[in-house]
């Protein structure tokens, strides 16, 4: 099956916050607005553009939709669904796998990194975390993820991006 592609005009809709998530979006044109909530407590998360990819935590947990997604500038959005994404995953040679299921796993379990309250000790790093960070340079430098395949592409950027978030900073 190969991905499909679909127009959406500017305000519509692409999914709503609590709806179940079994695809994703990589952007190709036009904006697209992440936000939680609605009318006054509504709140923007993200807007993105080309290039981008944006639903994908409820595609890999087969999850609901942690945000809602409308189409600001009107676009065209390449969808993934979950069997096109295993597909994608399963032609990964065995030790890409190995990487992306470890850093998909870390970015699941692991919440945002937040600094200790004063006069505490920092938290120890777990093992995942410490193979996490010893992998990540690997990751960007040697693109040991990379695929030619466009939307695993973004989407390692993307998780890469996520996992720094859930690591303290460099000393």
């Amino acid at each position: 099956m190969a991905d499909q592609t679909r127009k959406y005009q500017a305000n519509a809709t692409v999914f709503r916050e609590g709806e179940s998530g079994d695809w994703a979006c990589l952007v190709r044109t036009g904006q697209f607005e992440l936000f939680k909530g609605a009318g006054e407590d509504r709140k923007t998360i993200a807007v993105t553009g080309p290039g981008t990819i944006f639903g994908e935590l409820a595609l890999i947990d087969k999850g609901h939709r942690m945000a809602s997604a409308r189409c600001v500038e009107a676009g065209e959005l390449i969808l993934i669904d979950r069997a096109r994404f295993l597909t994608k995953i399963a032609a990964l040679s065995p030790g890409q796998r190995g990487v992306y299921n470890e850093l998909l796993a870390f970015v699941r379990e692991t919440p945002v990194w937040a600094p200790p309250t004063y006069g505490e000790p920092a938290p120890a790093m777990t093992d995942k975390a410490k193979r996490v960070q010893a992998v990540l340079p690997q990751i960007e430098t040697a693109k040991l993820l990379e695929t030619g395949d466009n939307f695993l592409d973004v989407l390692t950027k993307t998780l890469v991006h996520y996992a720094k978030r859930r690591l303290p900073p460099a000393a």
